[in-house]
């Protein structure tokens, strides 16, 4: 996951030196075989949930192992498991045990992060996105990798880290029956939860919208060294 902050400027040149950080997306070590995992040491442990309905009944349940959600995978109803976290390589490939991923599926999944993108398996659909939440704190915001893997009555969703994501109405919708959602399938799900990952970018559009709002101001009105620090300073923010 990639946490962002404003930070205390003190060098317009310093803030220079990453300005293509934005490029540097995941590449495989040299050498390394298709299908390898490279857990990140700092990557936080798993915590899997699973959240199976129909149009009748909702279950929802942390569980302690993916085996544990082989019953539900058998049922006709719409079974979500969500696995917040990639600190555990054991844990993940039993993931791919049990859903039958592709090698390459969970190196995508685990060698964060990748380009937005989405493939198609055999029985599978891989989808890569990026979801942004601003921080509690109202100064910065969160960035991390949010995989999806459809299959027919189910999805596999897995995030970088457990404390930030844009799915709780989702939830609240199934808990509460409300809408459609759960007389629709797992591609009905996919869809609500890509639908809340893009309208999590809004509110980070409009605070930036906000903030190089004033900064054109302060360009044009009492332009300063530190106005070019705080140039670089947002520009380092949205870039990551």
């Amino acid at each position: 996951m990639v946490e962002h902050r404003f930070p205390n400027t003190t060098s317009v040149a310093s803030k220079a030196l990453d300005d293509n950080s934005y490029l540097d997306y995941f590449s495989d070590i040299p050498g390394s075989m298709p299908g390898t995992l490279n857990i990140e040491s700092d990557s936080s442990p798993p915590v899997i949930v699973l959240i199976d309905y129909d149009e009748a009944n909702a279950v929802r349940q942390e569980i302690e192992t993916p085996e544990d959600c082989i019953p539900f995978l058998d049922s006709e109803s719409v079974s979500w498991l969500d696995v917040k976290g990639l600190g555990s390589e054991d844990v993940l490939r039993r993931l791919g045990q049990v859903f039958n991923l592709h090698p390459l599926v969970l190196e995508d999944i685990v060698n964060v992060p990748q380009r937005p993108k989405i493939e198609e398996y055999d029985e599978q659909l891989l989808i890569i996105a990026r979801m942004v939440t601003i921080k509690s704190s109202g100064h910065g915001f969160i960035s991390e990798q949010v995989s999806l893997i459809l299959g027919r009555h189910y999805l596999l969703t897995v995030q970088e880290e457990p404390e930030y994501d844009c799915f709780g109405p989702i939830r609240e919708r199934i808990r509460t029956n409300k809408g459609t959602i759960r007389k629709q399938g797992a591609d009905y799900l996919a869809y609500a939860l890509l639908d809340a990952i893009i309208d999590g970018f809004f509110p980070v559009l409009e605070e930036y919208g906000e903030k190089i709002e004033a900064l054109e101001d302060e360009v044009v009105a009492n332009p300063s060294r530190q106005t070019l620090e705080k140039i670089h300073a947002v520009k380092r923010e949205l870039l990551g």
